[in-house]
């Protein structure tokens, strides 16, 4: 191009003339041609299992990246229990994985069911049982009378038999196929124990108030359902019914909490829908699927399956004709209610009896059947149409598949959830739970043996819609995994902390070597890896086998020494790591740059003094103690002790752990104090159990070292002379001078073999002679055999 310019020039090409020839030429210049990339992997889609296909499916929202969720709440009338861990924290970490991971935009509805049969029962037996206790100030014949009418009540309703005095026959006949019936055989026996015991002391005039609330409280689960028959139907103030609700209902959430599960977007009591039931109910029997029947409304089965394209029992077709399951779907107080048409029929609104709470609706005061509220409030809130609704295994029939037949209904839709996901049951040590059969483990008591760390980690550590047996093993796995990621962290976090002053440092040689490439390779086929199986229907156990193989292979790495790693290649998997706790929600909210499970932002301190002085003062006493050691010229092995009780003492107390390590410098951990603590207690009992061993052998040698003594204060020429047998007659007569035996008691020689045995004994005792001798000596004179043993 210069050269040309040039020429220009010469023949008297103006400048202008000039740059306007360059500029043409320049546009003639192309870039080079653009290859469009190949993935040579194209990245896997998110598949979820659908119960409504009992298969793995494509998840498409119906709106880009927005996903509509209803997930059924809990019935509020008693405490959670590990089997509503499972189903929360499960869906939680579902939720948490859509939301953080595949960053959807998840909008996520859920209700408090807090108007239910269970909980009018349970209301109505708790406030008339705290009416008869607060009123009872004595023991008298007239309560004991009242506890044994309650008690054969209970035989008869609940046991079968005509009195109480078959406390022997009440195990033997628990086979009659009633999983109840052992629960009410166990409240049988405490109250008639306590009533015997009550009676004695009717006799015996010991009449207080504490022996009559005994009774009363031994005898509660027979008393009270007993009051409810006699009482039950005068109740009719509302409070009596929300205040137990309320105080379970603000338990669940506390629960949750501690859980770090994360609340709803927005939560829907039934109580507070009520009217928008009723007219959901109205819209259903507009279109011609329920009926009412004295006050009560019930779905027509007949008339929705097959008609319009509509399928009654989606979910589980096989149990449409499951009376026992359909009956448990309609309530204790509503199951024989009467008017349906066929059995498969099931109430979308009660008619309120005696006793209940009541609503006014078209049909007269009533209130919402179980399955109707979570339709008309899901559609309240999320429209006619959603993505995801969830629950628990056991909800899927009748309850979620009645929801799914009322909504569809309701809306003249032909799908009303598009995904209908369901954790899977929960059983301790191979025992199912119940509330209804009292056996289940609460989540406080739960969470006083375990973190909620460990039992989100357990979780995690199966396949979200699996069977889970929650016992010791399984959770000593959640622990042992606890362990070595929080150790990872820790380690990790104290190697950055040290490397950051000299971040900027360089000795001329990079450390991206085959070590750091293997290190990256491995992360990045682990990350992918972990993304498939999310992919794959959340499949967190796989995803997190892969983290820990991942975290394995770093402190492989790690075991080469602090000279000899690159910490930037460490803290990308630390980071990967921590965000992939945070996500499964295992560690707290962290930044990107954040490492560990909880973050130091965490500590309330605020002001730069009081997060230093403790430090401080711990610095300045040890510097002081050492001084103190110098002046007093005191030995390096007493330094030595000052700088253990710094490491093993003050620091700490401050949460700070030193780790030595082989090239001489420490590494620095900030750790938990209580963990140290712990630590700590545990070497030191370890310690003295060792030196209680130790002290014990000790002992032990000792007391063979006395035997041994004690037995060989005989000399080796007697110890066959006062031999007897079994008759007292001498056994060897005839001893030669060292005094061995040669003849038996008739005078016999004795034989080769015989003789070589007694010389053996012989010689053991004369060494045990020797050694008693010299022993003797030591303690005659015991400076000159130390002399001689020094010489």
């Amino acid at each position: 191009m210069s050269q040309v310019a040039l020429h220009l020039n010469k023949v008297g090409c103006t400048q202008k003339v000039l740059n306007q020839i360059i500029r043409k030429m320049a546009t003639l210049k192309k870039q080079p041609e653009w290859h469009i990339p190949v993935n040579k992997g194209p990245p896997p889609i998110l598949k979820i299992y659908n119960s409504l296909t009992k298969s793995k499916v494509e998840f498409v929202p119906i709106k880009g990246k927005q996903v509509t969720w209803y997930n059924c709440g809990p019935t509020v009338y008693d405490a959670a229990h590990i089997g509503h861990a499972r189903n929360y924290v499960t869906i939680d970490i579902i939720r948490r994985i859509l939301s953080d991971y595949f960053r959807y935009d998840v909008f996520f509805v859920m209700n408090i069911t807090d108007i239910d049969d269970k909980i009018i029962l349970r209301a109505r037996h708790k406030y008339l049982f705290n009416q008869l206790k607060s009123a009872t100030n004595s023991l008298t014949p007239e309560l004991i009378e009242k506890v044994q009418t309650a008690l054969m009540n209970h035989a008869r309703t609940k046991l079968g038999v005509a009195d109480g005095s078959l406390r022997g026959d009440i195990t033997s006949s628990s086979a009659n196929g009633d999983p109840k019936y052992l629960m009410n055989a166990n409240d049988f026996g405490n109250s008639l124990e306590a009533l015997a015991e009550a009676k004695i002391s009717l006799e015996e005039n010991e009449l207080g108030k504490e022996v009559a609330h005994k009774l009363l409280d031994s005898s509660q689960s027979v008393l009270a359902p007993w009051l409810d028959e006699e009482a039950g139907s005068s109740l009719s103030d509302p409070k009596i019914f929300r205040e137990l609700a309320a105080y379970w209902e603000k338990d669940f959430i506390n629960d949750m909490e501690s859980l770090n599960v994360r609340p709803c977007d927005v939560l829907t009591r039934v109580s507070e829908y009520v009217p928008e039931i009723a007219e959901y109910v109205q819209r259903i029997m507009d279109n011609g699927y329920a009926y009412e029947v004295d006050g009560s409304v019930y779905f027509d089965t007949a008339s929705f399956d097959g008609h319009k394209g509509h399928h009654y029992a989606k979910l589980e077709p096989w149990s449409a004709g499951n009376t026992l399951l359909i009956e448990e779907g309609e309530g204790t107080l509503g199951s024989k209610l009467s008017g349906k048409k066929i059995s498969s029929d099931f109430v979308l609104w009660k008619k309120s009896k005696p006793g209940e709470p009541a609503w006014e609706s078209p049909w007269g005061p009533g209130r919402p059947g179980w399955h109707i509220e979570c339709s008309a409030m899901a559609s309240e809130v999320l429209g006619e149409n959603m993505d995801i609704h969830s629950g628990g295994i056991d909800l899927a029939f009748p309850h979620h598949d009645n929801e799914l037949a009322q909504s569809e209904a309701c809306h003249d839709c032909k799908q009303w959830v598009n995904y209908f996901i369901h954790a899977g049951h929960l059983q301790v040590e191979g025992q199912k739970m119940s509330k209804s059969l009292k056996n289940f483990i609460t989540i406080k008591a739960t969470l006083k043996k375990y973190t909620p760390r460990q039992i989100r980690l357990s979780f995690l550590l199966h396949q979200w819609n699996s069977k889970l047996d929650f016992k010791e093993t399984s959770m000593g796995e959640a622990k042992n995994i606890e362990t070595i990621i929080n150790n990872f962290f820790v380690n990790t976090k104290a190697l950055v902390r040290e490397h950051k002053p000299h971040a900027f440092d360089s000795d001329g040689m990079h450390r991206y070597r085959a070590s750091e490439k293997e290190i990256i390779k491995i992360f990045l086929e682990k990350q992918s890896a972990v993304h498939v199986a999310l992919c794959d229907s959340f499949n967190t156990p796989t995803a997190m086998s892969e983290i820990m193989e991942l975290i394995n292979k770093t402190n492989t790495y790690l075991s080469g020494g602090r000279g000899y790693i690159n910490i930037n290649v460490v803290a990308k998997v630390a980071k990967y790591v921590s965000e992939m706790m945070r996500i499964f929600g295992v560690a707290e909210d962290l930044t990107g740059q954040d490492i560990g499970f909880v973050t130091s932002e965490k500590q309330a301190v605020t002001d730069k003094e009081d997060i230093a002085m403790p430090y401080l003062r711990v610095l300045s006493t040890f510097r002081d103690n050492i001084r103190e050691l110098e002046i007093q010229k005191k030995s390096h092995s007493d330094i030595l002790v000052l700088c253990d009780k710094l490491r093993d003492v003050d620091l700490v107390e401050l949460g700070v752990s030193l780790e030595d390590r082989e090239d001489g410098k420490a590494l620095v951990k900030l750790v938990n104090k209580e963990e140290l603590i712990q630590a700590r207690e545990a070497k030191l009992n370890a310690q003295l159990e060792k030196e209680a061993r130790k002290k014990a052998a000790a002992k032990a040698r000792e007391e063979e070292k006395r035997a041994r003594l004690e037995k060989g204060r005989v000399p080796a020429e007697e110890i066959f002379k006062n031999m007897r047998d079994e008759n007292g007659g001498i056994l060897y007569p005839i001893l030669d001078e060292e005094g061995i035996p040669t003849h038996d008691a008739f005078g016999q020689e004795l034989p080769k073999a015989r003789l070589k045995k007694l010389k053996k004994e012989w010689e053991a005792q004369h060494k045990l002679h020797s050694e008693y001798l010299a022993w003797v000596k030591q303690q005659e004179h015991p400076e000159s055999c130390g002399n001689a043993s020094s010489n």
